[in-house]
């Protein structure tokens, strides 16, 4: 295979186990490293052009499930134990086969073009999922890079898609060069191209992050998160338990108006409203709204006979009613509890400006949310209720969105992370609800739009992925029969 030394069992050891470190860091939901991820695949990926197929496989797929181990007590709270073990299990097996795959067509070709295999298939493959699996784009290694600001901007030109690439190719490069300098080949046009491809998203990303602001005007906003034990209040139940918690979130609307908010938004499934007291719960929110000359936001679970919808009411300082949103997008256990989804987005007029509303999950899939964005949407409110453990990673996913469509955000979360962001994914303030602690933030957001070119040309990379796919699939069968 070649004229190199075997790899020794030290070595392959070293390596296997510094991959499923760097790997287990990247994934986890509470240490957002970032930049394990970039070299956690570099000794996988270099011995598996020195080793057997059967050899590839087996470390390829040890050191990644010891990646995906990260995420096992997460899952574990919210999923059954047989999807915990098919999740954390398929996706080594994926990473595995992809390596065999890339693996097999740069020693087969042996040229430096091959370095794109191995991302090709990576970005490919989410990319289907993306467009197939219920949860939409979670899941993505993508949302690892979150705090890598500028790396992120590449989103606005190609979708997260295009970060899944770059994460991918540059290992894959530093890999196939010191492979082939090992083994005294050429590695002068594979050093330039990936430095090349590093520097340009380098460039991009801190020019777009230094743009000036084109805003003509900011928004004071405020936001709340009630303490979680005052929905296990068991004095209190029934249809005086909605109308306790809903007393609880205006009680503060003052407080938030006081610091100078201009809007006020609330946290998905505040309480659940009958169909016979919609009338008196709207006129009470109604109400506040005119009293405080200020908008809110509040999002409830609606019931109507025998299923239920998860609705965001948009509320003008002069009581109007400007946006009765209904979620489009469940996770599975709405769908046991019987929420039906709605179809179109919250878009909304206000004072001469293109705002949205959305719920929490709608922000998990790219092409539902670059509806808001080929409307020109200024900023997007999205009350939302997280898992405790996911709060961060929930939060950044949304923010991600808002780099591809090129608007700020306003997320209020139960259980999570209450946060303000900009059309670059800064931000801007921050506040934590993960235990379910009551919590009162406020703060200003530009009023704008950003055109991105992944707004005007939608999955346009994702594409162009799928379509060297299929070349090296054709190139792949070759390299088998030959």
């Amino acid at each position: 295979m070649s004229d190199l030394k075997p790899v020794s069992k030290a070595f392959l050891a070293v390596g296997l186990l510094f991959a499923g470190i760097c790997w287990y860091l990247s994934f986890s939901l509470s240490a957002h490293i970032w930049w394990t991820l970039w070299v956690a695949p570099v000794p996988i990926l270099y011995c598996s052009l020195r080793l057997t197929s059967k050899w590839t496989f087996l470390i390829a797929f040890t050191g990644y499930l010891i990646g995906r181990l990260s995420w096992v007590p997460y899952l574990q709270s919210i999923l059954p134990l047989p999807l915990v073990f098919l999740f954390t299990l398929l996706l080594p097996l994926i990473f595995a086969l992809q390596v065999m795959a890339a693996r097999k067509l740069m020693l087969t070709y042996c040229h430096w073009s091959t370095v794109f295999v191995f991302p090709v298939w990576a970005t490919t493959i989410e990319y289907i999922r993306f467009l197939t699996a219920r949860d939409g784009t979670a899941g993505s290694i993508a949302y690892t890079q979150c705090d890598f600001l500028p790396v992120v901007q590449v989103a606005s030109l190609t979708g997260i898609q295009g970060i899944t690439f770059l994460v991918t190719f540059f290992p894959t490069a530093i890999a196939f060069i010191i492979y082939r300098y090992q083994r005294k080949q050429s590695i002068r046009t594979l050093s330039f191209v990936t430095i090349g491809v590093l520097v340009a998203v380098m460039v991009w990303g801190v020019v777009r992050l230094n743009q000036t602001s084109s805003a003509t005007k900011s928004l004071q906003v405020g936001m709340v998160a009630i303490d979680k034990r005052a929905y296990h209040n068991e004095n209190i139940k029934g249809e005086d338990r909605d109308l306790y918690l809903a007393n609880l979130y205006l009680r503060q609307v003052g407080e938030l108006v006081k610091q100078g908010a201009k809007i006020v938004m609330f946290p998905e499934k505040m309480f659940t409203v009958r169909a016979n007291r919609r009338p008196g719960f709207i006129q009470q929110f109604i109400d506040t709204a005119i009293t405080h000359r200020v908008c809110i936001i509040a999002c409830v679970t609606q019931q109507k006979g025998d299923y239920y919808e998860n609705r965001a009411w948009v509320i003008k300082e002069d009581g109007a009613l400007l946006a009765d949103y209904q979620k489009v997008h469940l996770f599975e256990g709405e769908l046991l509890d019987s929420l039906k989804p709605g179809k179109e987005p919250g878009l909304f007029l206000r004072n001469g400006t293109t705002e949205g509303v959305a719920i929490c999950k709608d922000m998990d899939f790219q092409q539902y949310i670059s509806r808001y964005s080929r409307a020109d949407c200024d900023v997007l409110y999205v009350p939302a209720w997280d898992f405790e453990r996911d709060g961060w990673m929930h939060s950044r996913m949304a923010m991600m969105r808002c780099v591809e469509g090129g608007f700020g955000m306003v997320r209020n979360a139960r259980q999570g992370r209450l946060t303000i962001n900009d059309y670059c994914g800064r931000v801007l303030y921050e506040a934590n609800s993960d235990k379910g602690t009551p919590v009162l933030l406020s703060g200003n957001i530009d009023i704008q739009h950003h055109a991105t070119l992944y707004n005007k040309w939608g999955d346009w990379f994702g594409m162009l992925n799928a379509i060297a796919f299929l070349v090296s699939l054709v190139l792949l069968v070759k390299a088998r029969r030959t």
